[in-house]
């Protein structure tokens, strides 16, 4: 019931060959830009993943298993020459070691294959992420349990979520809470429905994926999933920055970040309180949430949003030097942006060109913006960057407001959440 193929498609079926053609594109990339060692890298990922291709699907006869063992020493021998300082590297030694040369595979090679998969998200490499995962829950084959499938699912439909494949992401996280619920696991199940209400908030959707959420404050708070609580609390702060509810927002992302007891997701928040601090108007304090995200452990997609969100503050108060270098880090990891980041850089790049009167040049970056939408199916900025195409009063000639307004009064809200956001900077220093 639980199987590859309710998660991955067809590529979930044991194939006659897989090409994993996400870590050659690396490969080729990286040997473009003259980065030897991250070639290296990328094409390690791949042999492994071929590698575990022919494991499991070797033949029991003595020549299938004595070429499975040249293949397996000849890995070895690749990963044995990596940069030994690399994370990757040590991820791809604890695979191999897992691989038997005969026999079926051990727990620890679908442990391992799913370590490295979550270091790939980390890293922003998302559809390498998905190859990775795919052979970690084809080697757990019969042996995953319904709370294993539930994990792998959810972790599925995150990674096809951000990759913008709507309908993929959409069957995971139905898959993941019919394992959920089997396995009787509240949390996961909740989660699964927060992931549904955020497929439909990518697809514009507001009013059902608000509904969602807040189904799930109700029915964790119920439960004193806590946790679970912020999860909601984040979706619903971005469901209201959608709808421009800013206080509402405000509050939402600020009990969220109260609630989570995971770091990591804290950093996340973060960034999203600090958008909500931007667009009241207190810039000092959204210049702080988003420093402290940028120079975090955070994941690099969580990093790389607060360094859009900071190139947008950076052209809203007119700091050019500040806009470029924000503008320069992204152009660095631009490969690696989801499609619904890469819209953002695409709008907040002609938007800030356009307040420093770049016009033309403003122009062409909203426009690649929207294309990027429609091809994505990416609904909501689709019709903010059309409007913003025609009606802009700066990209109708009129002349460039390089003073930025004054930071209003603010409501008791943004006064709590900016004196909260001071005392957490101040105890991280300590």
């Amino acid at each position: 019931m639980f199987t590859p193929h309710r998660l991955f498609g067809e590529a979930g079926l044991p194939p006659d060959t897989l090409t994993h053609e996400p870590f050659l594109e690396r490969a080729r990339v990286q040997r473009e830009q003259d980065r030897e060692a991250s070639a290296r890298l990328a094409l390690g990922g791949y042999v492994i993943a071929r590698l575990i291709d022919n494991l499991l699907l070797i033949k029991n006869d003595p020549d299938s298993r004595e070429a499975f063992r040249w293949q397996l020493h000849a890995v070895r021998r690749h990963i044995g020459e990596l940069p030994g300082d690399s994370p990757e590297t040590a991820h791809l030694s604890g695979i191999v070691a897992g691989v038997p040369e005969h026999g079926p595979p051990p727990p620890s090679l679908w442990m391992s294959l799913t370590a490295y998969a979550y270091y790939l998200e980390h890293e922003a490499r998302l559809d390498e992420a998905l190859e990775t995962l795919m052979l970690a829950v084809r080697s757990q084959g019969q042996e995953a349990t319904p709370a294993d499938f539930a994990a792998y699912a959810l972790f599925a439909g995150r990674l096809n979520r951000q990759l913008a494949r709507w309908d993929r992401a959409s069957a995971c996280y139905n898959s993941a809470e019919e394992a959920a619920l089997t396995a009787g696991d509240p949390v996961c199940a909740l989660r699964s429905r927060l992931g549904r209400g955020a497929v439909q908030r990518g697809l514009g959707n507001l009013p059902l994926a608000r509904e969602l959420a807040e189904a799930v404050v109700r029915d964790a708070s119920e439960l004193q999933l806590a946790d679970v609580q912020s999860m909601a609390h984040a979706d619903l702060g971005a469901i209201y920055a959608l709808q421009g509810l800013r206080l509402e927002e405000l509050q939402a992302n600020y009990d969220a970040f109260r609630l989570t007891s995971d770091s990591l997701t804290r950093m996340r928040i973060l960034g999203d309180l600090g958008i909500g601090l931007l667009r009241i108007g207190a810039y000092e304090a959204a210049r702080l949430a988003f420093r402290i995200v940028i120079d975090s452990n955070a994941k690099l997609l969580v990093r790389a949003n607060a360094l859009l969100e900071l190139m947008d503050l950076e052209s809203c108060m007119g700091n050019r030097v500040a806009f470029e270098r924000c503008r320069s880090a992204l152009t660095q990891i631009h490969d690696r942006l989801t499609p619904s980041l890469a819209t953002d850089y695409q709008y907040k790049l002609g938007t800030g060109l356009a307040r420093f009167g770049q016009i033309g040049r403003a122009r062409e970056a909203l426009a690649a913006g929207l294309a990027l939408a429609e091809t994505h199916r990416l609904n909501v900025w689709y019709f903010k960057i059309e409007q913003e195409l025609q009606q802009s009063p700066l990209l109708q000639g009129h002349e460039p407001r390089h003073e930025p307004a004054p930071e209003p009064a603010h409501p008791e809200v943004v006064n709590e959440v900016m004196l909260g956001l001071r005392e957490y900077a101040a105890a991280a220093e300590a």
